[in-house]
């Protein structure tokens, strides 16, 4: 059973009946999404093209992929599924223990394995792509149509991985274990825009007037997205996507068309995918809503004066996307509170993957913008391993002048020495970033040496595009995330939720003009120090950063991933709390005495 009520279908139901002839049972991921058949109908096409129809690769070849993605996203449903799949293609169990521990070391081809780089970047880091890699997979003897078809088989891993996750669905077999994740490195060297420049496929021209789908979408949208012209290679693959398109998006029996086009907004947005944002944006005017509106949801949502309800879908939403290992039927209780049905709520979960799903296909295939973009996101190269956080939100200011840019070139030059330098500066404020995340100065002193390997080892892919301390910042912030996430003994930093208890300050009275009247320098310092660290994690590191490690707004922002009203928002939450908590040892009585 999955987090959402089912319903009895029937040995008739098309799409079961084919599951059962292909795999001779009906897999649970389908099955969780019973009470909308229509849905389960589209995906099931979609699976169909891009699945079952061997083409560039073979069947093997594809579900060696998607066991390697789903190694990658850890996520247990799709690694079980597919490690099945091979096991009954033929696959060496050996083999098949490697591609999940570390595909690198398996018994493969280079250009099979230059498939599999290819397409962990991609589900890494899609923003990244670039003609660049098209090209150095086609250099392995790899046609347009097989770099298609990778995209494709990322694309549905990014979609089955989210829906899994969402909807509940337990393993059809025996749940394969996933060791962690292996760090993924990109490659070094820079990409000029003229790299990005797409589409990186070369595609035959689908004309509307002869080709039903492209006539559909001119005829309800007005344009032919360019995502969909790109994939022109594969025209029974752009009409799965089509059908795909009217079934979730243009009907409105369960979630309406605005609260639709807000979800593939903001999931677009998390994925740092500027197409889509201006795409959706440009659907949303619309539906009413101004471009500087639009901005705002995708900025930050909860600061965009939407209601309740809707502010708690997009919440939802986005913690699927961005925290898929802390996600689970918890998150389902606001939905309900504010009165979604469970048709509505698997309505939006599926919009929600196959926003993943778009968002992975114009990654890969690099579709022209339709619409000129209100927001670029650049691509960022600081990924340090396949770590599920949150993605860094769109942030105010610029980068200013780094004064380590010159130690970190002397590094990359080759003067290891020199990072000794770095540490020696920065060391204060990666334990004290650590301590704040983990509460617990011993494991911050093992995380800081984490933090700082992990470092060296990057420091090559390091392109200045932010300061060294922000991206080294970053690094720590990833580093005690995933600790927290391996023992999940407290709540993520990246959840906007208020679980806070509904904190309300209920002490702030006037403190006494000198505090230290009362308490020595020592002793105030230690007793700040010591309720700062009983602030809730999220809290903590931001107030941390700010007011003990005097980083800026927006260095602060960018260091934990967060948009800025996000970041003023917690760091006031975390002052008050503080003096609330402080509030009895300075206030001021009404004899004058400390409280």
């Amino acid at each position: 059973m999955g987090f959402l009520r089912e319903v009895e279908l029937g040995v008739s139901f098309a799409p079961f009946s084919a599951f059962r002839e292909h795999f001779g049972f009906v897999p649970s991921l389908f099955r969780c999404q019973s009470l909308l058949p229509r849905l389960v109908e589209a995906e099931t096409a979609l699976l169909a093209s891009t699945l079952f129809k061997d083409r560039s690769l073979s069947r093997l070849q594809k579900e060696r992929l998607l066991l390697v993605l789903a190694a990658a996203n850890r996520n247990v449903y799709c690694g079980t599924a597919h490690y099945q799949m091979l096991c009954l293609l033929g696959e060496p169990e050996e083999q098949l223990d490697q591609l999940v521990s570390d595909y690198r070391h398996a018994d493969l081809p280079a250009a099979d394995v230059a498939l599999l780089q290819f397409a962990l970047k991609l589900n890494a880091d899609g923003p990244t792509i670039s003609r660049k890699d098209v090209t150095e997979v086609n250099s392995h003897g790899w046609t347009d149509g097989a770099v298609q078809e990778v995209v494709l088989i990322c694309a549905w891993a990014k979609f089955s991985s989210c829906l899994s996750t969402g909807v509940g669905a337990s393993p059809d077999f025996e749940a394969v274990p996933l060791p962690a994740a292996v760090p993924f490195d990109p490659p070094a060297g820079f990409e000029s825009d003229a790299d990005r420049e797409g589409p990186y496929i070369g595609a035959p021209d689908l004309k509307a007037d002869t080709f039903e789908p492209f006539a559909f979408l001119r005829e309800r949208f007005g344009f032919i997205p360019n995502v969909l012209r790109a994939q022109s290679l594969r025209p029974d693959v752009i009409e799965a996507e089509v059908e795909a398109i009217r079934v979730l998006l243009l009907t409105d029996d369960h979630l309406t068309p605005l609260q639709k086009e807000r979800i593939l907004l903001v999931v677009s947005a998390a994925n740092r995918n500027t197409y889509f944002v201006a795409v959706h944006s440009e659907i949303l005017r619309t539906l009413g809503i101004s471009p500087d509106d639009a901005d705002k949801i995708a900025v930050e949502h909860r600061q965009a004066g939407l209601g309740a309800a809707d502010t708690a879908l997009l919440d939802f939403t986005l913690k699927l996307v961005q925290e898929p290992l802390e996600f689970g039927s918890e998150d389902f209780v606001p939905l309900r509170r504010h009165g979604f049905t469970d048709e509505q709520i698997l309505e939006a979960l599926v919009i929600t993957s196959f926003a993943n799903f778009l968002n992975t296909l114009q990654f890969g295939v690099g579709a022209k913008a339709d619409f000129p973009p209100r927001h670029v996101f650049a691509p960022v190269s600081t990924k340090v391993a396949n770590l599920s956080v949150a993605e860094p939100r769109l942030t105010e200011g610029s980068v200013t002048s780094d004064p380590d840019a010159e130690a970190v070139a002397r590094v990359q030059g080759g003067e290891v020495d020199a990072f000794e330098d770095l540490i020696n500066r920065h060391s204060r404020r990666v334990y004290r970033t650590l301590v704040g995340i983990l509460g617990n100065p011993e494991e911050a002193c093992d995380a800081m040496q984490d933090t700082f390997l992990k470092a060296f080892q990057h420091l090559g892919s390091f392109q200045g595009r932010s300061k060294f301390s922000t991206w080294l910042v970053s690094i720590a912030s990833n580093t005690g995330l995933q600790l927290l996430r391996e023992r999940k003994r407290v709540q993520s930093l990246d959840d906007d939720v208020d679980t806070d208890g509904g904190f309300r300050p209920q002490q702030i009275r006037a403190w006494s003009d000198d505090p230290e009247q009362s308490y020595s320098k020592t002793e105030v310092r230690s007793l700040v120090e010591d309720h700062v660290m009983k602030l809730p994690a999220k809290y903590r590191v931001v107030v941390m950063l700010r007011d003990i490690e005097q980083l800026s707004i927006e260095e602060t922002a960018a260091a934990l991933g967060l948009g800025i009203p996000a970041l003023k928002s917690r760091h006031l939450r975390g002052r008050m709390m503080l003096r609330e908590a402080l509030t009895p040892h300075f206030a001021a009585t009404a004899t004058g005495g400390a409280a």
